[in-house]
């Protein structure tokens, strides 16, 4: 065999492949354009029905919207009216109670802040008043208990005098009286 006969066979074998790979690339992209071209188609369709449907529906709403309008401005007037009535008479109540009460709520917050303020001094002079209270009644406390202790101890000494007083007469005492009398310990 000839390697030039094995070179050529080899050069249109991998031709033919390169070809045929070519071919199925191109028949993939042409089913891809074709499926993008009836995606494209479907969506021009999509948006077109969606325009003819908010064409409708925006049609219906502002014919409903300009009779509405026309409605306001024929009732408008008679509003403008009312109103100004309103404000008039608003006007009235406000210069007439309005005020009047505005004044009645002032000189109620008067009274009230100045009874708060002798309220707080009345609290005060309860609070100054309960301290020197607590404050007397710690220095008696003390001044009590100090006399209490003083007098316990008067009476312990008293107490141990007479007991030293009453020991001291019994032995002289018992002399005095029989022997066989003596006193058990």
């Amino acid at each position: 065999m000839d390697w030039s006969f094995i070179a050529s066979l080899f050069w249109k074998f991998s031709l033919g492949i390169l070809l045929l790979a070519l071919t199925a690339l191109a028949g993939y992209l042409c089913a891809a354009m074709g499926s993008l071209h009836n995606s494209l188609n479907s969506i021009r369709n999509t948006l077109n029905s969606a325009e003819n449907i908010i064409n409708q529906e925006i049609g219906v709403l502002l014919t409903d919207v300009d009779k509405t309008v026309k409605e306001v401005n024929k009732e408008l007037p008679q509003l403008l009216q009312n109103l100004s009535g309103l404000t008039a008479s608003l006007q009235t109540i406000s210069d007439s109670e309005i005020r009047a009460t505005a004044h009645n709520i002032q000189e109620m917050s008067g009274a009230l802040n100045q009874s708060i303020q002798q309220f707080e001094d009345l609290v005060q002079k309860v609070s100054g008043f309960s301290g020197q209270t607590i404050e007397q009644a710690t220095f008696f406390r003390n001044q009590l208990a100090v006399s209490l202790t003083e007098i316990i101890g008067l009476w312990q000494g008293i107490k141990a005098g007479w007991g030293s007083f009453t020991a001291a007469q019994s032995p002289a005492s018992e002399e005095d009286t029989s022997p066989s009398e003596a006193p058990n310990a």
